[in-house]
């Protein structure tokens, strides 16, 4: 149990009620008219200047108001855009067969290899463009000084190209011919991101949305145009992959011109505070691969067989979708936090991680619980029965992402709010220990259940690392997390046992109503916070 640091220190807020009394008196001599000047016309309605759209963004006001809508209008464009890369994917493997779809990942992976060692500041835009949007409307200082550091990272990535590429490419066995298909789209897509995290720095969250989903759109429909014209090849679909994020980049850059087109000012302080954020997320994506389902794959190659890869793999992807829902949201906590912050109305925040976060664990856990009892249900028929190995570490895997839900429903945005990246950096560390270790214990004797539970272990502990680090910093409190996370957990073991989906549910349910009886104070004081922040909102 991860001790409990709560520091209940309230703000106070001095109020101050001020009256103002004028007093006219005109002292005239005797026998004269005492003269009153006449009161001002009123303001009518129509006189007063129109607040803009940017400027009503600035206020964490909007975010609250507007975070159903963004949320829902999210969650839309992400369905819409794994539909479109579905379709993609199966154009291609009925035209190009599974070796030409191979080629053409492979030219995509090399392409997101390269990345990771220039995109690691590309979060900078969305921590300090939100603060610079609040005080200025704009997002300029933030926009092209991380474009700066971008070009130069950037150039000196692709100079050491004839180093990194050959054994890339003999890794994911790319001919020497595709060398330049891997970097251009390894420099369009670097582009494509900072215009994406810059559409979140102007609190412009459905539009990114909207773009990436039109982007996936257009991939297809540039894939049936070249059906149609007979040239349905490799190269050419690579190309696509290519011209249609070019062309969702300059679509961007209209959208967000009047933000980023306006005089700014770079110092050092600026570019010091940028590179101090970002540097904790230069060796993150590595260490990721060290935490996640490529690890896994590695060791389930290892210790079981290529089958069990593939059965693997189904849990995995489907888990990944579910993982969606809570990313989407994260997505929009980092930009509230932020303008929370900015206001200096931490009190929120503080009231927020103290009943309204173990509430939404807790009620994550019981959703999550239900989507495994559905994929226990549909994921025979979906896959055939070829498939139904996959039942128990999908199950284990979706109800314990129930662990991660803290990072996804608030620490991650607490953690960029306060620029304190060296906390995602020691999650991501000791996530990706706890992986290694424990996929190394329990792979050989529970085989890919085994699997799942690594999984389950590392989020646990990156979640652990994150609340202890936020609550000595920062005294961020943990409040019942932990108990949140008991009924997911526990119906999740109660199915490893007894392979019995109705039963872990049950528990999983009854658990629920255990711990909010226990704790409906807090749960209520949470649904008070939430309504509240809705009501002023409005």
């Amino acid at each position: 149990m991860v001790e409990r640091f709560i520091s209940t220190m309230p703000i106070a807020f001095a109020r101050s009620n001020s009256w103002t009394f004028s007093c006219l008196t005109i002292l005239r001599r005797k026998n004269t008219l005492a003269s009153v000047t006449p009161d001002p016309l009123p303001i009518t309605q129509s006189e007063i200047p129109p607040q803009s759209a940017a400027s009503e963004r600035q206020s964490s006001t909007w975010d609250i108001r507007n975070a159903p809508k963004n949320y829902i209008w999210l969650v839309i464009y992400q369905i819409g855009s794994a539909i479109f890369s579905f379709g993609a994917v199966w154009l291609i493997t009925r035209r190009l067969g599974s070796e030409g779809y191979g080629g053409i990942v492979a030219i995509i992976a090399a392409s997101q290899v390269a990345q990771v060692f220039v995109n690691w500041s590309s979060l900078a835009v969305v921590r300090f463009g939100v603060d610079e949007f609040i005080e200025t409307e704009k997002i300029a200082r933030a926009f092209w000084t991380r474009l700066i550091i971008v070009v130069i990272n950037l150039a000196l990535v692709l100079v050491v190209a004839n180093v990194w590429f050959p054994p890339l490419a003999e890794w994911l066995k790319i001919s020497p011919a595709g060398f330049w298909l891997v970097i251009t789209h390894f420099v369009v897509t670097v582009f494509w991101i900072h215009m994406q995290m810059s559409l979140q720095g102007a609190k412009m969250p459905r539009v990114q949305g909207f773009l990436q989903m039109t982007e996936r759109l257009l991939i297809v429909v540039s894939f049936a145009i070249l059906i149609g014209l007979g040239r349905f090849e490799f190269f050419w679909v690579v190309i696509s992959y290519i011209a249609v994020p070019t062309l969702m980049i300059l679509i961007g850059l209209v959208q967000i011109k009047d933000y980023v087109l306006s005089k700014f000012s770079i110092n050092r302080q600026f570019i010091k505070q940028i590179l101090v954020y970002s540097a904790p997320l230069a060796p993150m994506a590595l260490v990721g691969y060290f935490s996640g389902s490529y690890l896994d794959a590695v060791f389930v190659s290892k210790f079981l067989s290529t089958r069990d890869l593939g059965v693997y793999s189904v849990a995995t992807q489907m888990n990944g979708i579910v993982l969606q829902l809570p990313t989407l949201a994260n997505s929009l906590l980092i930009t509230l936090f932020i303008t929370l912050q900015k206001e200096e109305q931490t009190e929120k925040i503080l009231h927020f991680f103290e009943d309204l976060l173990p509430t939404a664990v807790l009620v994550g856990g019981i959703v999550f619980t239900i989507i495994a009892f559905f994929g226990f249900l549909l994921l025979p028929l979906i896959f055939g029965a070829e498939f139904s190995n996959s039942i128990p570490p999908l199950w284990i895997m979706i109800a314990t992402s129930t662990a991660a839900l803290p990072v996804f429903f608030g620490y991650s945005a607490a953690v960029h709010a306060k620029s304190a990246t060296f906390i995602l950096m020691a999650a991501s560390i000791s996530a990706a220990a706890a992986n290694v270790l424990f996929n190394f214990l329990l792979i050989p004797t529970f085989g890919l259940m085994g699997c799942a539970w690594a999984t389950a272990a590392a989020y646990f502990v990156g979640t652990v690392t994150y609340g202890l680090l936020l609550t000595t910093k920062y005294e961020i409190p943990s409040s019942w997390l932990l108990l949140a996370m008991v009924p997911a957990i526990g119906g999740a073991f109660c199915f490893t046992q007894t392979k019995n989906a109705g039963l872990a549910l049950l528990v999983c349910a009854l658990l629920t109503l255990l711990i909010s009886y226990f704790q409906r104070r807090s749960i209520v004081a949470g649904l008070e916070l939430l309504s509240n922040l809705r009501s002023s909102g409005i």
